[in-house]
C-alpha cells in the first residue's frame, strides 16, 4: 500500500521531475492530517496553556496534554509524568547531561560510541571536561559497525552513564539494547538517542528498560520545534532541571522557590504549543495506518538498495555487515567523486538525498572520508524510488567521468 498521496509535497515536481524524497533521516515530510491540525489549532484554539481559565486556554491545554498521553502510549511509558516536552532531541539530551552532573560529582565514567550524532557526543564531552567524569568512547570497526560486546566490555564498576544511539543516523545500525542492558551493572544509567529508531522500531521503553529516551517530532512525520524526553519517574524526581522560568515552579518567594511536580518541573516557559498538537496528529495518523507493519518493508528496501549499489562501479558503502540489525539508511560514496556533487546532480532529477558529514565527524574521520551520500526511507517510499535513484546515479556517474 502506498502512502504517498497523504503527503502533499510529494505531488510536486522539481524541474519537471516528481519529487523522490530519500532524506527522512534528516526530517520526514508531513501528511495532510498534520498540516490541517496546525491550521485548525491556529484558527480555532490558539492560546497559552496551563495558566488560563478562559475557554481557549482550556481547549489548548486539553489538546496539549492529550498529546502527552498519546506519547506515553506510543512508547509505553508507565506514566505521563515521564513524558517531558522539549525543543527537540538535542535539547532533551542536553537537559539529561546537565541535570545529571550533580548526581555524579564523585566522578566515574560516561560511555558513548564513535557512531554518535554530535548531539549525543558534544554534551557528554562538555560535561566530562567540566567535571570529574571521564569520557570513554567505544570505537567502530573498519566497516563502521559497533559491536555490542565492546560496549559491554568497556562498561565497568566506575561507569555511571551509558549514552548511546539506538539506531545510527549514518549506517542504520540498530543496537541490541536489551542484550547490553542484561550484561552490564544495573546501576549504570542508560540514555538512548532515539531520533532514528522512533520511526523504524516498535519502541517500548519498559521493555528496553532504558532510563532515558529522547526523540524529535520532525523525525516522526510531525512538526519541528518539539521533542520528547522520556525519563523514569524516580530519576526525574531526583534531578534538578538546568533551566528555570515560568510554569515549572510551585512556590516563589524573594529568596527561595520550589519546583512543580512532574512533568511541569522540566518545562519552563511557553512551549511550542502548535507543534505539540501537530505531534498528536502525526501519532494518530501513524496508528491509523498501522505504522509498525511497514518496518519489514523498510528493511527489504535497504537490502535491495545495497545490492543495487554494488552493481555500480567504484562505489563504497558504509556500515554493512550481514549479521547486524539495520534499517532504512544507506550511506555511500562514489570513489573520487565529491558527495556534494553527487547530491547536486541527483537533485536535477528530483531526488532528495543528503550529502555531508551527517553530524557524525568522528565516524567520518574513522572511515577516512570527508563525508558521504545518504539515502534514507520513510513510509512514503517504495521499490520504485530505489529504481529511480539507481538509474539516476548511473547517469550521474557517467556525466562525472
Amino acid at each position: 500500500m502506498s502512502f504517498k498521496s497523504d503527503f502533499p509535497i510529494l505531488s510536486k515536481k522539481i524541474r519537471n521531475y516528481p519529487i523522490t524524497y530519500l532524506d527522512s533521516a534528516a526530517s520526514t515530510q508531513k501528511p495532510n492530517s498534520v498540516i490541517e491540525s496546525l491550521t485548525n489549532f491556529y484558527e480555532n484554539s490558539y492560546e497559552n496553556v496551563h495558566r488560563g481559565m478562559n475557554s481557549l486556554s482550556i481547549s489548548a491545554t486539553d489538546q496539549f496534554e492529550r498529546t502527552r498521553e498519546s506519547v506515553k502510549d506510543f512508547i509505553n511509558a508507565k506514566s505521563s509524568k515521564e513524558v517531558i516536552f522539549t525543543r527537540g532531541a538535542t535539547d532533551s539530551i542536553n537537559i539529561i547531561a546537565n541535570s545529571l552532573i550533580k548526581k555524579f560529582q564523585d566522578g566515574g565514567q560516561v560511555v558513548i560510541t564513535e557512531l554518535e550524532h554530535h548531539s549525543n557526543y558534544l554534551p557528554w564531552m562538555k560535561i566530562c571536561d567540566n567535571s570529574n567524569l571521564e569520557l570513554k568512547i567505544v570505537p567502530v570497526n573498519e566497516n563502521g559497525i559497533i559491536d555490542e560486546q565492546q560496549i559491554i566490555d568497556i562498561c565497568s564498576d566506575t561507569t555511571k552513564i551509558l549514552a548511546i544511539t539506538h539506531m545510527s543516523n549514518v549506517t542504520g545500525q540498530i543496537l541490541d539494547i536489551k542484550k547490553i542492558k542484561s550484561s552490564i551493572s544495573k546501576d549504570i544509567l542508560i540514555a538512548l538517542d532515539g531520533c532514528q529508531s522512533i520511526a523504524h522500531c516498535n519502541i517500548d521503553v519498559q521493555d528496553l528498560d532504558c532510563d532515558f529516551y529522547s526523540f524529535s517530532s520532525h523525525k516522526l512525520y510531525g512538526p519541528s520545534g518539539v521533542g520528547i524526553l522520556f525519563g523514569k519517574q524516580k530519576i526525574l524526581e531526583e534531578m534538578d532541571p538546568p533551566f528555570l522560568g515560568g510554569g515549572m515552579i510551585n512556590d516563589v518567594t524573594l529568596s527561595t522557590f520550589s519546583y512543580a511536580d512532574l512533568p511541569n518541573k522540566f518545562e519552563p516557559g511557553t512551549p511550542s504549543i502548535e507543534a505539540v498538537v501537530g505531534l498528536n496528529a502525526s501519532l494518530e495518523y501513524l496508528n491509523k495506518i498501522n505504522f509498525y507493519s511497514y518496518f519489514e518493508e523498510e528493511n527489504k528496501m535497504r537490502n535491495t538498495l545495497i545490492e543495487r549499489l554494488k552493481d555500480i562501479p567504484s562505489i563504497q558503502i558504509y556500515g554493512i555487515e550481514k549479521q547486524i540489525n539495520a534499517s532504512s539508511i544507506v550511506s555511500f560514496n562514489i570513489i573520487d567523486k565529491n558527495y556534494n556533487d553527487i547530491s547536486t546532480f541527483l537533485d536535477q532529477y528530483g531526488i532528495m538525498i543528503r550529502g555531508g558529514q551527517h553530524c557524525c565527524q568522528p565516524f567520518m574521520k574513522k572511515m577516512n572520508i570527508p563525508g558521504s551520500c545518504r539515502a534514507s526511507f520513510g513510509i512514503y517510499n517504495d521499490i520504485n524510488d530505489i529504481d529511480i535513484l539507481v538509474d539516476s546515479l548511473e547517469k550521474t556517474v557517467k556525466l562525472l567521468q
